[in-house]
């Protein structure tokens, strides 16, 4: 079988977030700066600065949403990593039929968020739960329920 010489010429082309690569006929790599592009698992604020967040929740329920749980990733590192550090976790609710079971649905969130930091290494002295139910909740209109059901977490150095 007769071997026939070609002239191909392979380019390939490297995306990453700030640098486009390319490749010549003679192997060279030459690079230029790129586009970048929109990552979804890129961080999209400092988590070192930050000393509070909230946290929203869907009606009566206590799952952390995706995206928070990113968040709340990178504090349960600060706070492993600082131990002379330790959250405030203040959870509140508005749905409920009665203010019991307000408390209970803010408590159950108290509890997730908790959960979800020991189970990343937190140590339990560095938490402090409370749950306010609807007592504290700034607004108690219709329009507002969502803003109403959350957990404001706040970093703080322990006395």
């Amino acid at each position: 079988m007769p071997l026939f010489k070609t002239n191909k010429v392979l380019f390939c082309l490297l995306l990453t977030y700030t640098v486009q690569y390319f490749s010549s006929a003679n192997l060279n790599l030459y690079a230029q700066e790129g586009v970048i592009f929109e990552n979804p698992y890129q961080k999209t604020e400092n988590q070192t600065d930050v000393t509070s967040f909230t946290i929203y929740f869907t009606k009566k329920s206590n799952l952390i949403p995706k995206q928070d749980q990113i968040r709340l990733q990178s504090v349960a590192d600060f706070l492993y990593r600082n131990k002379n550090y330790e959250i405030q976790i203040n959870a509140h609710a508005v749905e409920g039929k009665t203010n019991k079971e307000n408390v209970l649905i803010s408590e159950k969130r108290s509890l997730e968020v908790e959960r979800f930091l020991l189970i990343h290494s937190v140590e339990p002295n560095q938490i402090r739960r409370l749950f306010f139910g609807n007592s504290k909740s700034p607004n108690q209109t219709k329009e507002h329920e969502a803003l109403n059901r959350r957990v404001e977490l706040i970093l703080q150095q322990m006395n």
